[in-house]
């Protein structure tokens, strides 16, 4: 074996252990070699260097991305009807707000029962997606979009355009209907907690809500009136969710 074949295998030599055969071929061939010994010599103060260096520990922020993977496929199955359970629930707060309202459009039935599906659908598969209340929040705004178009403040001139009686109606009916899902995500979360699952359901159910304020709110073609109360609720319980589910986690820990 040539010197340069040598000298590209040093750094390995240097980290074997005194007595093995390949290392003391190495040395036998190095007490002849100057060249050979200095590259040795080298490669085993690199070795000394990185022993004695002391690696900050890893944070707990890492840690938990470290483990997120792993921890997710150690979780236990849902509990059966899981899944049925929170899909019934946004299907339930969509009902159960029409049955209470004081007025009804029955022109846009179309529209809310495919939100409401989309609701229902979002609550039942909370957690799949870490990420999927803000799914909810984005269909929220399609919805407001297509309802009643862009929010124009300086247009409207008037509190008028916000219909801020109403509106308190409508925020508080959509915070009741996200409780909904979300009590019937919380009771699977402390024995399967997945990320981001809390957020999902509750924003899901706000949703359901929009979607029913659709037929059931005088207002539901106004925009500033949409975009901040009708969207600003599925926001707010998105929010809300993620808020809980964060103290949910840190009693556990």
């Amino acid at each position: 074996m040539t010197c340069a074949e040598l000298r590209a295998k040093a750094a390995g030599i240097a980290a074997l252990p005194e007595g093995d055969p390949e290392r003391e071929e190495y040395l036998a061939h190095a007490r002849e070699c100057p060249g050979c010994a200095e590259e040795l010599r080298k490669n085993e103060k690199v070795l000394r260097a990185l022993d004695a260096a002391r690696l900050p520990p890893p944070s707990a922020q890492a840690l938990r991305r470290a483990a997120a993977p792993v921890l997710a496929e150690l979780l236990p199955p849902l509990p059966r009807g899981a899944w049925a359970a929170r899909g019934g629930a946004a299907i339930a707060a969509f009902a159960l707000l029409l049955l209470v309202a004081r007025h009804r459009d029955a022109e846009g039935w179309t529209a809310a029962i495919l939100i409401a599906a989309l609701a229902s659908a979002l609550a039942a598969t909370a957690g799949v997606l870490r990420a999927g209340a803000l799914v909810a929040v984005a269909a929220a705004a399609a919805f407001a979009l297509a309802a009643g178009g862009a929010p124009g403040f300086a247009l409207a001139g008037q509190m008028g355009g916000l219909a801020p009686r109403v509106g308190a109606e409508c925020l508080l009916a959509e915070l009741l209907a996200a409780g909904l899902p979300f009590a019937a995500a919380a009771w699977t979360f402390r024995r399967s907690p997945r990320a981001g699952s809390l957020a999902q359901a509750a924003a899901a159910g706000a949703l359901a809500g929009q979607a029913a304020l659709h037929l059931g709110c005088p207002a539901h073609a106004q925009a500033a009136h949409l975009w901040v109360f009708h969207v600003g609720g599925v926001a707010l319980a998105a929010l809300a969710g993620w808020i809980a589910e964060g103290r949910l986690v840190s009693v556990k820990e």
